[in-house]
């Protein structure tokens, strides 16, 4: 009984949140609710004001949405997707799974999904009409491409940041533990999604008209390169790969993500010139975006964790997570899966499980708390990208002139696909 009104409390945050209520504001007041009925309403301060400060937060999501400004003012995002592009526009059999790989890995570099479409859909949706493809194969793949997960390979991700933060391993370990389950499951869904596109939709809809792009001229191959630059030199100064040695003796541990922004954000400058006080406003500008809509929620999220600590939920959490590695892993999965198809967001929900579930599990089990964390962070985003009210797939619809639930249609079964093979892969470790 003494559980009742804290189980009560969650239970009325969740609810909240269900029901369209900002996430960051029901994780919040759950939070000083739960600290209030404990008696601790101080550790709620606490973490408050701690969060609101943490620079290892902070750093890595400002300056990677920073970054991912410059990039979009330079123009040098558009232009890695018309180099990647181009190689598609006379092998119509490659523009659905290429299609797919384009926004994926321009979501690695842009963590925006909905920037990430913004910057693709322009150029790979005419391509697929061009070449006969229904438009709602051209959003589903606008939207599968851009929303499958490509975030989760950037280390200045939210998601990323709170699986650190939370269980305290080496974002190296955590990018190690995403690989496979998210590789294995984006194949799989869009191998998938293939398969069930071969069967040509029955919607009639009237597609929006769109400009022919221009490949005849030759792409810019070194703006083309900038917006992958800050995650390939991270990965190229991973601890014992000893590939650039400098760095490696500098940064034993790993290059800081903040630290890699700076020095591609410094090449981008170089490639623009005479841009400087432009470019450095725009990077401002992404980072107080990043700081009001990212780092805000990660401060909610702490805040309902520390609550839960305070009333006891914590430890019981813990217990179901850790005590069966069938339930535990798919519930990781599940839970944020359908909070991310109810409110359209992948990171309110993987946030807040990562704070609710893995900082006890981390001090007992770390690699199970890294599989839990991982898995619920793939689920969150997959949820969010078969949500007819993500704000990408919001975006998709009205770009090509289609309806959002038309789009959740078309991907919610080549995810769900994803989402067993990415759980077999988590059991077979």
């Amino acid at each position: 009984m003494e559980l009742f009104l804290p189980f009560a409390i969650v239970a009325a945050a969740l609810g909240a949140m269900l029901r369209g209520v900002d996430v960051r504001v029901a994780l919040g007041a759950a939070g000083l609710l739960l600290a209030l009925v404990a008696g601790m309403p101080e550790k709620f301060l606490t973490a408050l004001f701690n969060e609101a400060i943490n620079l290892k937060t902070i750093g890595p999501i400002c300056s990677s949405l920073g970054y991912a400004y410059v990039l979009k003012a330079t123009g040098c995002d558009r232009e890695m997707v018309r180099v990647l592009l181009r190689p598609l526009q006379r092998a119509k059999w490659l523009l659905i799974p290429g299609g797919c790989l384009v926004g994926f890995v321009t979501n690695t570099a842009i963590t925006s999904q909905t920037a990430a479409a913004a910057t693709v859909g322009p150029i790979l949706v005419p391509l697929m009409l061009a070449a006969g493809f229904h438009p709602l194969i051209a959003a589903a793949t606008l939207v599968l491409g851009c929303s499958g997960g490509g975030n989760l390979f950037n280390p200045g991700d939210a998601d990323l940041v709170a699986i650190q933060q939370a269980s305290g391993a080496p974002m190296t370990s955590i990018l190690t533990a995403m690989f496979a389950p998210l590789v294995v499951g984006f194949i799989v869904a869009v191998a998938v999604f293939m398969v069930l596109a071969r069967r040509a939709p029955v919607e009639k809809v009237k597609a929006m008209e769109f400009a022919a792009v221009d490949f005849t001229s030759p792409g810019d191959w070194l703006k083309a390169a900038l917006p992958p630059l800050p995650v390939a030199l991270i990965f190229l100064a991973l601890p014992g790969w000893n590939l650039l040695p400098p760095l490696n003796r500098a940064y034993p541990s790993g290059l800081p993500v903040p630290l890699a922004m700076a020095v591609s954000g410094v090449v981008v400058l170089v490639v623009a010139r005479g841009r400087v006080v432009e470019l450095l406003n725009q990077f401002a500008r992404g980072a107080g975006y990043a700081y009001v809509h990212i780092i805000t929620l990660i401060i909610a999220a702490s805040c309902f964790f520390v609550g839960m600590t305070a009333a006891g939920l914590t430890d019981k959490l813990v217990r179901v997570a850790a005590g069966s590695d069938f339930i535990g892993t798919l519930a990781s999965g599940a839970f944020p899966m359908a909070l991310g198809v109810v409110s359209g967001s992948g990171m309110g929900p993987s946030v807040a499980f990562s704070w609710a579930v893995l900082p006890g599990l981390s001090a007992t089990n770390l690699p199970v708390a890294l599989d839990l964390g991982v898995f619920g962070a793939i689920g969150a985003s997959w949820g969010r990208t078969m949500s007819p009210v993500a704000a990408v797939v919001i975006y998709t619809a009205l770009l090509v002139g289609v309806t959002p639930a038309q789009i959740a249609k078309r991907t919610a079964p080549a995810l769900l696909a994803g989402f067993v093979a990415a759980f077999i892969v988590l059991l077979m470790r």
